[in-house]
């Protein structure tokens, strides 16, 4: 995975707007059932989004979610995830809270 997007100092209330912004748009995806996005490191050692889906057809590709959310125009470039990542389900805190950890372990096994 090439990334050409660093956080560096930015703040996390900025992250997770933009995170909600990224996830939003991918709600709106018929295909899309869940979605959380997270900041994973690159092979270039850099920084980028990563998508983790989870489907609700099997039939759904990682260039089809790209292609959709270039065409809506809704987020800048450098704002696109570098990676989707369909998985079958989003982890989770008993509580709810999405344990993003786990989805850096399987950014990590996907780079």
């Amino acid at each position: 995975m090439e990334c050409n997007q660093t956080t560096g100092d930015v703040s996390p209330v900025i992250n997770r707007f933009m995170f909600r912004q990224v996830e939003n748009l991918l709600y709106e995806h018929p295909a899309v059932d869940e979605v959380a996005v997270i900041y994973a490191p690159g092979q270039d050692g850099k920084e980028c989004l990563v998508a983790f889906i989870v489907p609700r057809a099997d039939n759904v590709t990682e260039t089809e979610i790209l292609a959709f959310m270039q065409q809506s125009n809704q987020l800048a470039a450098e704002n696109l995830p570098r990676l989707v990542k369909f998985i079958p389900r989003i982890p989770k805190s008993p509580s709810g809270k999405v344990l993003k950890m786990k989805l850096l372990e399987e950014a990590e096994i996907a780079t």
